[in-house]
């Protein structure tokens, strides 16, 4: 993530924190698209993604001004997101565990994509888990560094390279159709 970018995300959360008028919907404004991309991506539903964000949203509101660092606001956003969206998972889906932990860092041969890849990139996430969706949204997409998304997922960095492994796999997987290449 730019440093521009970074400036612009913590002049936004001072604002809020200073209840500047009008700040919160600037805040809204600068991170409603990529929120909802992201929460699109984690639920497969625009209609799932609409209430995530509303939940994001209702929780940001109140809780921004105990917000420590206002230049984490946006992986802060995404923590919040990304939380909405499991509880939501969890709650539909009725199970007792939303995602699997893999820690299994076994094949070290890394699966990459070019740039001309992107449409078929965007619609076979539509085509992967959930877990797997998340973790290739914020890395690739977001651009989240691994220590972030680690912070956003609430799990070990080592974990989050795994997940990534696995997810590449995933992609490639429904990218070319391989049925059978058993992502974890």
């Amino acid at each position: 993530m730019t440093k521009a970018i970074r400036a612009r995300d913590e002049w936004l959360a001072l604002r809020c924190q200073s209840k500047v008028q009008g700040a919160f919907e600037d805040l809204i404004s600068e991170m409603e698209r990529p929120l909802f991309y992201y929460a699109t991506k984690l639920t497969n539903s625009q209609d799932e993604a609409l209430d995530v964000l509303q939940e994001v949203w209702l929780t940001a509101l109140p809780g921004i001004r105990k917000l420590k660092d206002p230049s984490s606001v946006r992986s802060w956003l995404y923590t919040i997101a990304h939380r909405a969206a499991i509880d939501r998972f969890r709650r539909d889906r009725a199970r007792g565990h939303a995602e699997e932990i893999h820690t299994e860092l076994g094949e070290s041969n890394d699966v990459t994509f070019t740039p001309d890849d992107a449409a078929a990139i965007h619609q076979a996430l539509d085509r992967i888990e959930a877990k797997h969706r998340d973790i290739l949204v914020l890395f690739f997409i977001e651009d989240f560094s691994l220590a972030e998304i680690s912070q956003i997922l609430n799990c070990p960095e080592g974990t989050v390279k795994s997940r990534l492994h696995y997810a590449k796999k995933a992609l490639k997987a429904a990218i070319t159709g391989v049925t059978n290449a058993n992502p974890q």
